[in-house]
């Protein structure tokens, strides 16, 4: 059982020492899985999609519910004092007033009809002299029966709102939600652009100081190939101890180059393992280290460039907020109407002489607000839309004219790598053809070790004149493909 489980824990140990070949799309997509802020960006979207339905239910009518309860230490009086109220006669026409034996006045025929006399016997009209009316009976009104309890209060209301016309605003604020969401859509792909173009960055790294590796082995090959040729023929005195030197030094030169490009790949590995989200110390190989000498295509098509440019998409939806923004302010001269309802509990029941009983009552009604007058602040607000729709405009304008330059720039930097990348081809081969011709010379013992040790060192610096173009090449595309807006159409 020991022995199995051992086997086991190796067999783990061997897979998980297991080199990983990864290809520049597969580094591509856990980039993109494993990068935060593409997280961020994500529930930012989100969020703006949130908004947009939020913005959207302005259209439909709001229910809403409220509940109350108010103490008050004192009670309401309708009466200041105790009331007494004159007992008289409702009249032929329905009006209050009093027949004779109802009053204590005296009374007199002027014209043919009774007047009353005041207590100095002179005749007055009791509509316009009521005080001098000397009442037999009266009603007694007590204040405490006109006293409301109102300590304890209750109060419940639904009501419900349904806008009919809000001068434009509610469909203006959808637009703009709209508007909001697309811009975090066109973010969240310009922080995927530079997720991948950063990715690629730190691929080809890689692949470039992996080659430089290559390139220092194969020299060191060379090196030790000459060095051991040199101690056989100062053993056969056919080379002084000079050469042999020489040798050793730009031996050790080459060990020394050797060493710091494999720390270089080290660190360069574990650079794209924390882009991509892998442990740092995988072992990982990558597809395109054998590395090709194709030349990268250049486009002169740059309709895709103004389409899929973030930049260029953000202003112009800012631009179309910006112009929502000046239909809201006009808005604000326009009137606005809205449909209400609600039904209202209260207790104190003021339906039914204020009991202490739970009662309602329904209303139904239109709201009509017009603006008139209020300082010049709707012109002004207009105003100021407008002049910040002018800032978008011409933020605008300069954006498409450095992005047409940024562009431009590009195409030339990807035609002028091809052309150093074609150029070093052609040094390299004429390196290689005079590495050729100094070994020739020197087993022939024509050309001296000095000669040798020159075409060595061309060759190097050539090669690695045509690894470092190539590698540049495949940075230039990559750049171009991000300034054209096409970088993370190319991943999809």
């Amino acid at each position: 059982m020991k022995r199995i489980l051992l086997l086991i824990g190796i067999l783990s140990s061997v897979g998980a020492m297991a080199q990983t070949k990864l290809t520049l799309d597969q580094c591509r997509q856990m980039a993109l899985q494993h990068d935060k802020s593409l997280a961020v960006k994500q529930e930012e979207v989100n969020i703006a999609g949130a908004k947009k339905k939020v913005a959207r239910s302005a259209y439909l009518p709001k229910l809403d519910v409220n509940a109350a309860y108010m103490y008050s230490n004192k009670n309401i009086s309708l009466l200041s004092e105790d009331k007494f109220a004159p007992v008289g006669s409702i009249m032929a026409d329905g009006s209050f007033g009093f027949t004779q034996d109802q009053v204590n006045n005296g009374w007199t025929m002027i014209n043919g009809q009774p007047v009353p006399l005041d207590a100095n016997g002179q005749p007055f009209n009791p509509k316009t002299n009521p005080e001098k009316i000397e009442w037999k009976g009266y009603a007694y009104l007590p204040k405490e029966e006109f006293t409301v309890d109102i300590k304890n209060n209750f109060f419940a209301m639904v009501g419900v709102t349904q806008p009919i016309f809000m001068g434009g605003k509610i469909y203006q604020m959808n637009k703009m939600a709209g508007y909001a969401e697309e811009i975090a859509r066109t973010q969240l792909t310009a922080e995927q652009a530079e997720t991948l173009y950063s990715t690629e960055q730190s691929y080809w790294q890689v692949v470039s100081v992996g080659n430089k590796v290559r390139i220092a082995t194969d020299y060191k090959v060379l090196m030790e190939k000459l060095s051991a040729n040199l101690d056989a023929l100062q053993q056969e005195g056919m080379a002084t101890k000079n050469d042999v030197l020489k040798v050793k030094v730009r031996l050790n030169e080459v060990d020394m180059s050797l060493t710091k490009a494999t720390n270089g790949l080290s660190l360069s590995k574990m650079a794209l393992c924390q882009v991509i989200g892998m442990p740092l110390d995988s072992n990982i190989e990558l597809a395109d280290e054998q590395l090709s000498a194709d030349t990268a295509v250049v486009s002169n098509d740059t309709t895709e460039m103004w389409r899929n440019r973030s930049e260029l998409q953000n202003l112009n939806q800012l631009d179309k907020i910006a112009e929502s923004k000046v239909r809201l302010a006009q808005a604000g001269h326009m009137p606005t109407i809205a449909l209400t309802a609600g039904y209202l509990i209260s207790n104190p029941n003021p339906y039914n002489g204020f009991t202490h009983d739970f009662s309602g009552n329904f209303t139904a009604g239109v709201v009509l607000n017009m603006p008139i007058f209020h300082w010049g602040e709707k012109h002004n607000s207009v105003k100021a839309a407008r002049n910040e729709k002018k800032i978008v405009e011409l933020k605008k304008q300069e954006a498409e004219e450095k992005i047409e330059l940024q562009y431009t720039q590009a195409r030339q930097h990807v035609e002028e790598a091809n052309q150093r990348m074609l150029t070093s081809a052609k040094n390299l081969e004429q390196a290689e053809e005079n590495l050729r011709f100094a070994n020739t010379g020197f087993e022939e013992g024509v050309v001296p070790v000095t000669g040798v040790l020159e075409a060595q060192a061309a060759w190097f610096a050539a090669y690695s004149e045509a690894m470092d173009a190539r590698i540049e090449v495949q940075l230039r595309q990559v750049y171009l493909s991000k300034v054209s807006g096409s970088l993370v159409s190319s991943a999809q």
